[in-house]
């Protein structure tokens, strides 16, 4: 049974960067552990996650990012079924919690690559764990892998940012028309990831919003992890 989190509102306007905050904490948090440690950066698409886990790797430093769209079933069964990638059943879910067992042992493994072109995971690449082992997708934060994450994320950002987001990339970068863009936004972001994932908001350590211009603020963080990130720049209060 999942436990949600008491969280503390963070009023840090004045902080640095997102990304140097949690990597700050995370390595006071983290400073005796030597396991490797895997953080899940999760959240509905269009909210800027992998830009975000990229920067975040980056102020960490001996960093391997598992990017979980690689993990997604062949695009003619998630047509077959009507279901998108939010849904448990768009994913390899089984091979992820083994994938993420692995980091946890620090074990090397071949993982899928994606091919957009044939829709399908046809190619792998060694992946190697590191120090900090980032998850990057939306599923990242799912309850089915909650026990071995050792700190959450979630992005999040306003419907019409998301859309606006979505509607960009899939169709310039996808080549959707504007009517399939739109589509596939009510159904992904508006159903099925209101289904399946906005609850592991409840349990993620830390809540960060994507803006309109695409920056981000740190919204809250949960109260166990309070002590780490005060500064004379920063205001954190209860919920």
């Amino acid at each position: 049974m999942h436990k949600y989190k008491r969280h503390i509102a963070f009023d840090g306007t004045d902080a640095e960067s997102p990304e140097k905050v949690l990597s700050d904490l995370l390595l006071k948090v983290f400073a005796g552990k030597s396991e490797p440690v895997v953080i899940a950066v999760g959240g509905p698409g269009g909210t800027g996650k992998s830009t975000f886990a990229k920067k975040l790797g980056r102020f960490l430093g001996k960093t391997a990012v598992l990017r979980l769209d690689d993990y997604k079933t062949p695009r003619h069964v998630r047509k077959d079924k009507n279901i998108f990638g939010p849904h448990p059943e768009a994913n390899t879910m089984d091979l992820v919690g083994e994938h993420i067992t692995l980091i946890k042992r620090n074990v090397a493994f071949d993982k899928p690559v994606y091919n957009s072109d044939t829709g399908c995971a046809d190619s792998t690449e060694r992946f190697l764990p590191a120090r900090f082992n980032i998850l990057d997708g939306e599923v990242s934060t799912y309850r089915d892998f909650h026990r071995d994450v050792d700190f959450s994320v979630f992005i999040d950002a306003d419907y019409k940012t998301q859309l606006a987001t979505r509607t960009s990339r899939d169709i310039q970068v996808r080549g959707y028309t504007w009517e399939k863009a739109i589509l596939t936004f009510l159904h992904s972001n508006l159903r099925e990831y209101a289904e399946y994932g906005a609850e592991s908001k409840n349990w993620a350590d830390m809540h960060i919003h994507c803006n309109h211009d695409y920056s981000l603020s740190i919204q809250a963080i949960a109260s166990e992890f309070r002590r780490h990130v005060e500064s004379p720049n920063e205001t954190l209060r209860s919920l």
